[in-house]
């Protein structure tokens, strides 16, 4: 791919913690009411749920990078500090303030996220315009 129409900077795209914490006090308490013999099997599973949950959200979004967009060959190109991606965009979901990005590369599709408040109000918007052209 060459010729990249657009070049896009984000920073601290770490997503915010507090709806993960708020999702699994919300399920111990469920597992609580549900299993109380079994209080502290439920804090236990609870918390390593967690632990994987943001281990998985960390992979899933780069801290800061480069995004490179090829407009009319749907190419994408993601650099970053450990993150060099570089394919076609498949898939596209926007959430609120989140975006999910499926990127067809060579060792297969990979998914990366982007939060709104990474990068500045015209890129983002400009770049959820195009990810989503290719849905």
């Amino acid at each position: 791919m060459t010729g990249f129409a657009y070049s896009i900077e984000f920073e601290k795209n770490n997503p915010d913690h507090k709806l993960t914490v708020v999702f699994f006090l919300c399920l111990w308490f469920v597992l609580l009411l549900v299993l109380p013999e079994l209080w502290w099997l439920s804090a236990v599973l609870c918390v390593i749920a967690f632990i994987d949950a943001q281990h998985r959200l960390v992979k899933l979004m780069p801290s800061a990078g480069v995004i490179l967009v090829q407009e009319g060959e749907c190419g994408l190109h993601l650099t970053g500090r450990a993150l060099d991606i570089q394919g076609e965009v498949v898939f596209a979901q926007r959430y609120t303030n989140w975006l999910l990005v499926s990127v067809k590369t060579d060792q297969g599709i990979r998914r990366v996220g982007f939060i709104a408040s990474a990068m500045d109000k015209a890129s983002w918007s400009h770049f959820n315009r195009i990810a989503l052209s290719f849905r």
